[in-house]
């Protein structure tokens, strides 16, 4: 049986459960939350090595987490938006060179990625958009935080948007920038309620909360825009010349392939290559 040791009991839950759907042995980090264990050095002392290790704890702690965990785990997944920038995720994946390690992007095995790739051969322009109507994610605490995060919407779904980018085009990697900017729209005093969490008026917000993207690759013109907050109806979507698709939260079936498909290429460096080379994309273009 496989072991898994998931760190971060947020979106960790999710993990915890298709984990367990796939016959997985789960045990579980977190300081507050109901958990095996309050510490990852526990967690160790007591299991030795783990088939594979996911970090899902707020920015600012994955690289300490990944450092210590690099050598006692097969495959090692870290939570968008990965480390703090691409130089420091080149350190880490050379840093253990036996452990294959990835930033998740289960939005590339969505089931439907391949009609989107379809749809994408017939178009000259893409719109993607992760447009939340009043979605910031509890206002006033480390999400909101530069210090901790990194960014702001940047951090948390322009990776989403920018994984199917490397999911569509396999030129991705030789696009060509026209635009990119990062904005702060809003503070604490404009916010009232959030529908992801709630607002903490003593804390810090000064993140980007809105960003536009335009870039060329492969002979398609993309448009990518992201905003935690439109005061607009949302709108989740990647738009082709003929075709629209809704994206929503990605369904749990999408972690389940990603999992799979990295144990079944395990032994592949290709496939680890690819992964790496599609990490150090996304996090020079999240870097706003």
């Amino acid at each position: 049986m496989m072991k898994t040791l998931i760190i971060g009991m947020g979106i960790g839950a999710l993990y915890k459960k298709v984990h367990e759907q796939l016959g997985f042995h789960v045990v579980t980090v977190d300081l507050t939350k109901p958990a095996d264990y309050r510490s990852v050095t526990d967690a160790i002392k007591v299991h030795g090595t783990f088939d594979m290790v996911h970090i899902c704890t707020p920015n600012h702690t994955h690289q300490k987490l990944a450092y210590e965990l690099g050598d006692a785990c097969k495959i090692m997944f870290v939570e968008k938006p990965g480390l703090i920038s691409s130089t420091e995720w080149s350190k880490l994946v050379e840093s253990f060179p036996t452990t294959r390690i990835m930033m998740v992007k289960n939005n590339m095995w969505r089931d439907n990625i391949e009609e989107m790739q379809a749809a994408y051969s017939k178009s000259s322009v893409v719109r993607a958009h992760w447009l939340n109507e009043n979605r910031i994610p509890n206002p006033g605490s480390w999400f909101t935080n530069r210090q901790f995060s990194f960014g702001g919407v940047s951090r948390d779904l322009l990776p989403h948007l920018l994984s199917f980018v490397a999911a569509l085009d396999p030129k991705y990697n030789s696009s060509l920038l026209l635009y990119r900017h990062a904005w702060q729209r809003w503070s604490l005093s404009d916010l009232i309620s959030s529908d992801y969490g709630t607002v903490d008026l003593t804390g810090k917000y000064d993140v980007d909360d809105h960003t536009d993207l335009e870039f060329v690759v492969g002979g398609h013109r993309w448009y990518i825009q992201t905003s935690w907050k439109t005061n607009k109806p949302s709108d989740i979507s990647i738009s082709f010349d003929d075709s629209k698709f809704e994206l929503g939260l990605c369904p749990e079936n999408a972690y389940n392939k990603m999992i799979t498909d990295a144990i079944s290429n395990v032994d592949n460096d290709v496939f680890w290559q690819d992964q790496y080379h599609k990490d150090l994309w996304i996090h020079n273009n999240i870097n706003l």
